[in-house]
């Protein structure tokens, strides 16, 4: 309630109002008694004169028999109790009692005022008549001394009752007074507190997104006013909110299709805003993000930095950094906005990662040309220089012109095939494939190269194995060249496993040796063109067999893989769908 404007004013005004009526009523309460008991001390003052008067002949005379007559006679004309007491205090007279049963008045206020400045008054208990009184009394003189007091009183209940119906009637009208006033005070602050009320209850409408908000103007007053400036305000407020909600909505829509990650940092160095790209980067949620300082997310002294150096000089930055936990390259473009800044990350791990195989790539593929070219020249040159004179050593050289030849006729087609499925100019000839017929014929076909070098060769396929939906002559070049490298790589008495399996809608072939294994930083790479571990350089080979296994493995909608463990051999399994689901 006292938070209410409304019961504010009406709360003020209505204990103002009752202080107010209450301080009059009261000043009126004792006013009017004040009053009232004056003009009745001067009245019981007059009657005493009178009595004192009358009462002098008899003090002169000295007959203060007759006096207690003459009390009682008065007191029954002016309806008061007049009492004569001489000037020692002995009661002389009284209207309402025997004066010898009555006790010595010397010691009464009002007698002893009396007698010290002529009239004298009070108000007290009788504990004659048992009830309050009011008396005054005047001396009575007899040549210019005092030989007695002439005493008046009345009893204060009338006097009680006449002023408890004056009493009654200012507190009555005082009461119906203040009701009035109070009305008036609730009525004044709710006309008062109304428009405000109206404006606070549209505020809360604005405040949920309901713009259309319009007040009706009652008044010409300063509420008036403010009613018009609150619906220019709310007008102006509508433009501006629709405005911003199309600029909000067109910036959203670009940084959430951004590749690039966004970052909005405040002053202290705290993450305001950040797009989809940039949760993605990270690998975290908004909740992650949102609130955190830029180093608690990133977790990289470096990119920190860049974005520290913006802040310090509000200069664009830029860097490129290779984050250790994420294996990330980023490229970083820290530009100044407002009193924080807008941070960039650029994810050019794919791009470092490309160029790293066009470099690889270049390196390969003149490492294969050179031997054969190498070889080739300086045979060519030996026969120039007269060894073709020399038919034996002619042959000979001859014979090792054609298998480089072989070779770079090998590589060249090799090319051209993987060229061709990767551009998708390979056809695949799907239809249902035996696989058991198809590993047993691969088998067959390098179990003599096996057994030179002295490796056992098996097959672990089930005898109920469904058919598969591949291209068999694809399916048969995966199985030679994984083959034809477990063989390679794995030194004698060793092992090489063939083996299926049904897995879901999909039949799994693993080809597992105890070779030599590939080396964890090599694995990742195994299946880019011309891509050779360390250990496989001294046993030639092209390096396009698991790009040319993995590209038809893809064209037929599945998976290649590697599993590998250096010096203890290599697994490579990839997946073809079933002919028939189940």
């Amino acid at each position: 309630m006292f938070h209410s404007i409304r019961w504010r004013i009406a709360i003020t005004f209505v204990v103002l109002i009752l202080v107010c009526m209450g301080g009059l009523s009261a000043y009126l309460l004792h006013f009017v008694k004040d009053n009232y008991l004056d003009n009745l001390r001067m009245q019981l003052t007059a009657q005493a004169q009178l009595v004192g008067d009358a009462s002098e002949p008899y003090l002169d005379s000295g007959q203060t028999e007759s006096i207690d007559a003459l009390a009682e006679r008065l007191g029954n004309k002016i309806s008061a109790r007049i009492t004569i007491i001489n000037a020692d205090g002995v009661v002389l007279g009284d209207s309402e009692k025997d004066p010898k049963t009555m006790e010595n008045h010397s010691g009464r206020p009002e007698v002893i005022e009396a007698l010290s400045s002529e009239v004298g008054s009070s108000i007290r208990y009788s504990t004659t008549l048992s009830c309050d009184m009011m008396y005054v009394a005047i001396p009575i003189t007899v040549d210019d001394k005092v030989a007695g007091i002439a005493r008046v009183s009345l009893p204060l209940a009338e006097i009680n009752g006449a002023l408890g119906h004056m009493n009654r009637m200012i507190i009555g009208g005082t009461g119906i007074a203040a009701f009035v006033a109070i009305l008036l005070a609730l009525q004044i602050s709710r006309s008062t507190t109304e428009p405000l009320k109206k404006l606070t209850q549209m505020s809360e409408r604005i405040a949920r997104g309901e713009l259309d908000q319009k007040i009706e103007v009652t008044s010409r007053d300063e509420a008036g006013d403010l009613a018009e400036a609150f619906n220019l305000m709310a007008a102006r407020l509508k433009e501006m909110v629709t405005l911003l909600t199309s600029e909000r909505d067109k910036m959203a829509a670009i940084l959430s299709t951004m590749g690039d990650g966004i970052f909005i940092v405040d002053s202290g160095n705290r993450i305001t805003m950040v797009n989809q790209a940039a949760e993605k980067l990270l690998k975290l949620s908004e909740d992650e993000v949102v609130g955190h300082t830029f180093i608690e997310v990133v977790r990289d002294y470096e990119l920190d930095n860049i974005l520290q150096k913006c802040l310090k000089a509000r200069e664009q930055r830029t860097g490129l950094v290779e984050t250790e936990s994420r294996k990330q390259f980023l490229g970083v473009i820290a530009t100044p906005l407002g009193s924080g800044s807008l941070v960039l990350l650029q994810n050019l791990t794919e791009l470092r990662h490309l160029e790293t195989v066009r470099r690889d790539f270049v390196s390969n593929i003149s490492h294969e040309l050179r031997t054969p070219v190498a070889s080739l020249k300086v045979l060519a040159e030996t026969l120039e220089e007269g060894a073709i004179d020399d038919k034996a050593v002619a042959q000979d050289f001859l014979h090792k012109i054609n298998i480089e030849v072989d070779r770079l006729t090998q590589m060249v087609n090799e090319l051209g095939e993987l060229s061709r499925i990767e551009s998708g100019e390979f056809p695949l000839n799907l239809g249902p494939v035996d696989l058991s017929e198809v590993v047993r014929q691969v088998s067959e076909r390098l179990r003599a190269q096996a057994e030179r070098g002295g490796l056992s060769l098996k097959i672990d396929t089930p005898p109920d194995l469904p058919e598969a939906l591949a291209d068999e002559e694809g399916v048969e070049k995966i199985l030679v060249n994984l083959l034809h490298n477990a063989i390679k790589f794995t030194p004698p008495s060793g092992s090489v496993t063939i083996s299926t399996k049904v897995e879901g809608d999909s039949i799994l072939i693993s080809v597992a040796d105890t070779g030599v294994g590939i080396p964890a930083d090599d694995l990742p790479r195994i299946f880019e063109r011309f891509y050779k571990a360390d250990k496989a350089r001294a046993s030639g080979g092209t390096g396009l067999g698991l790009a040319i296994a993995k590209h038809i493995v893809e064209a037929h909608g599945e998976r290649i893989r590697a599993e590998s463990t250096e010096g203890k051999g290599s697994t490579f399994t990839f997946a073809l769908p079933l002919a028939a689901k189940p």
